[in-house]
């Protein structure tokens, strides 16, 4: 179905907006070109797990464990989307609200930004947190363009 057939003026406001623009955005990760980027990312994650064994006590801290959060930034995208909705049907649509495309784009930057941080960090475990922050910054890629278009108004 097409955006303009799901939408409704009060949708965004609401747990369901927020849900729709989430499960859409995770859609991005099964459509035809991007599965086999998808398939590519979690088989390396897969095999960076049995070859390195990360969770074995000689290697894995207790930090380590603040790698899993940066998984928050993917609905905390959606939620920025939420709230800066612009909805496709107008015809006459204001300009997007500049502090929604800041909010956007920074939650972009800060997550590369922690990804490299533990990569650079989680020493002797780097091709592990490589390939989680790649699949990570897939996944918020995605939850980025559907709050981009969220935003604007401009849906592909």
């Amino acid at each position: 179905m097409t955006v303009a057939l799901q939408f409704n003026p009060l949708m965004p406001l609401s747990h369901a907006g927020f849900w729709w623009l989430l499960r859409e955005s995770l859609g991005f990760l099964y459509t035809w070109p991007m599965l086999l980027v998808t398939l590519i990312l979690l088989t390396n994650f897969c095999a960076s797990i049995i070859f390195t064994e990360p969770f074995r006590p000689k290697l894995w801290r207790r930090e380590y464990w603040l790698i899993f959060l940066s998984l928050l930034f993917i609905p905390i995208t959606s939620a920025i989307g939420t709230a800066g909705w612009r909805g496709p049907g107008w015809l006459v649509r204001p300009e997007p609200n500049e502090i929604y495309i800041w909010a956007n784009n920074g939650v972009g930057v800060i997550s590369a930004g922690l990804c490299f941080f533990w990569v650079h960090r989680m020493k002797g475990l780097r091709w592990f947190a490589l390939s989680f922050s790649l699949i990570q910054l897939w996944m918020l890629l995605g939850a980025g363009l559907m709050t981009g278009m969220a935003i604007t108004g401009d849906w592909l």
